[in-house]
C-alpha cells in the first residue's frame, strides 16, 4: 500500500485549516530559534582542495562514522548550479500530483530510484517527506528514463562534474 503523499496531506490540512494531530510535535520537540540548545558543535569540514587524497578519504570516513555528516568545501560545484538544482527540484515538487506519480518508485523492481514518500515517525509523530532519487554518477548507472520531463531544465547535463 502506497503512503499518502505530502501534497495530499498539505491540501487536506489547508482545506481543514488545521494540521492533523499525528504531525503535531509536543512542546519539548518544537524548535525555537535552533533545534540545538547547548554548546556550539563544530560539524567536520572536508576540503576537496586538499591534495593529500588519503587525508581526504580518512576525513570522509571518520566524519561519516563519528558524525554521520560533514561539510564539503572546495568541491568545484558552482553556486549557480546548486541554485538551479534547488529551483528545478522545487518546480518538480510543485507539479500536480498525477504528473509526479508518473515517476513513482516501482516497488516490484530493485531500484531505489524515482518519486516516493516516507513518513518516518519520531516519538509517535509523523514527519513530512516526499523525495525523488536518481543516480548522477557514475555515468554507467545514470538512467535518464527515470528523470522527470517536467520541468524541462531538470534534465540539465551534469557531466561537467566528471
Amino acid at each position: 500500500m502506497m503512503a499518502e503523499r505530502v501534497q495530499a496531506i498539505a491540501a487536506r490540512t489547508k482545506s481543514l485549516g488545521t494540521i492533523p494531530l499525528e504531525f503535531i510535535r509536543s512542546e519539548h520537540e518544537r524548535p525555537g530559534t535552533t533545534t540545538f540548545h547547548g554548546s556550539v558543535l563544530e560539524i567536520p569540514v572536508v576540503d576537496f582542495a586538499d591534495l593529500d587524497r588519503d587525508r581526504v578519504v580518512r576525513a570522509v570516513v571518520k566524519s561519516s562514522q563519528e558524525w554521520g555528516i560533514f561539510h564539503l568545501v572546495n568541491h568545484g560545484i558552482p553556486v549557480e548550479v546548486m541554485k538551479e538544482l534547488q529551483r528545478v527540484g522545487k518546480e518538480f515538487f510543485e507539479l500536480p500530483q498525477e504528473e509526479k506519480e508518473a515517476y513513482a518508485m516501482k516497488l516490484e523492481t530493485e531500484t531505489l530510484e524515482g518519486y516516493g514518500t516516507k513518513l518516518p515517525e519520531l516519538e509517535g509523530k509523523k514527519a513530512w517527506m516526499d523525495f525523488f532519487r536518481h543516480n548522477l554518477w557514475p555515468q554507467s548507472r545514470v538512467n535518464h528514463n527515470i528523470w522527470p520531463k517536467k520541468p524541462p531544465s531538470y534534465r540539465f547535463d551534469f557531466s561537467w562534474t566528471l
